[in-house]
């Protein structure tokens, strides 16, 4: 998992050519993003793509962590109160659910031992295939409106 800021996309290039395409794109639409409407987007066809999506804040324990073994998340929080769980895959033990389709894991762990954090305005999350996260939910009992960007890159 990593934590950056979209001002320093350029130092990425490590990743190979999607995840820079990615972090580039979203850098120089910056300003534009929150006035997207809900829906898919592409940037690379199936390689690089993202949706907006617009929902309510659900309870911690309505979500579930989840995996991908095709892609890489990145997630850009707009506007609302969000927060994001994460723990290594390894320490997840119980999979409610996999999804080849939707290149999907869910697992039923609470994972105590897990991080939870929120990321501020300009920020992306940055999850590896093998970093189970969950999203879109609020700790501090302020569900409410969200808008934000899931990116899925292809490895």
């Amino acid at each position: 998992m990593i934590i950056g800021t979209l001002q320093h996309s350029s130092r990425y290039s490590a990743f190979g050519k999607n995840v820079p395409l990615a972090l580039e794109y979203l850098a120089e639409h910056e300003n534009e993003l929150g006035n997207l409407s809900a829906g898919k987007y592409q940037i690379d066809g199936d390689n690089v793509r993202f949706e907006v999506a617009e929902f309510e804040a659900a309870k911690p324990e309505e979500k579930f962590f989840e995996t991908h073994d095709e892609h890489i998340d990145i997630h850009i929080t707009l506007k609302g109160n969000e927060w994001y769980g994460y723990a290594p895959a390894e320490n997840m033990k119980s999979e409610k659910s996999h999804s080849v389709e939707k290149d999907a894991r869910h697992f039923y762990d609470k994972c105590e031992d897990g991080l939870y954090f929120q990321a501020k305005p300009g920020q992306f999350i940055l999850f590896m295939p093998e970093d189970a996260h969950k999203a879109a939910f609020c700790l501090e009992g302020k569900q409410g409106p969200v808008k934000k960007i899931v990116v899925k890159v292809k490895i």
